[in-house]
């Protein structure tokens, strides 16, 4: 992996730490030494948020075709908000959203188990 890409990983790591930490009302860092020494690379226990940034995903167009349902879904009514169930042949399921719909339906949770960084 180049400088460039371990600075770019880390600056999405930081970014998505404010972000988190913002929406769970905690001080939330990125984990040092976690690619040398494994784990994730935000933690907030009991969640550890494996933080990906690149210059493509393409699973967003899955969101995007969820998002679109949902605005057609509500008839401009009732806020809906989209979110893709996946799985692969053979694996457990996964449900991907966007990270507002994400801190508004766990965070309440996630500020009771989180302790509070000092």
């Amino acid at each position: 992996m180049s400088a460039s890409q371990r600075r770019k990983g880390a600056a999405g790591e930081r970014e998505f730490a404010v972000l988190a930490g913002e929406r769970m009302e905690r001080s939330l860092t990125r984990q040092l030494g976690q690619a040398r020494d494994g784990g994730g690379d935000v933690v907030c226990s009991p969640i550890v948020f494996e933080v990906k940034r690149r210059k493509k995903i393409a699973v967003l167009r899955w969101m995007e075709q969820a998002r679109r349902s949902a605005h057609d879904y509500s008839h401009n009514r009732v806020s809906h908000a989209g979110a893709v169930a996946m799985r692969e042949d053979g694996g457990g399921w996964f449900v991907l959203c966007s990270a507002e719909l994400f801190f508004n339906l766990a965070g309440p949770e996630m500020r009771r188990l989180c302790p509070v960084n000092e």
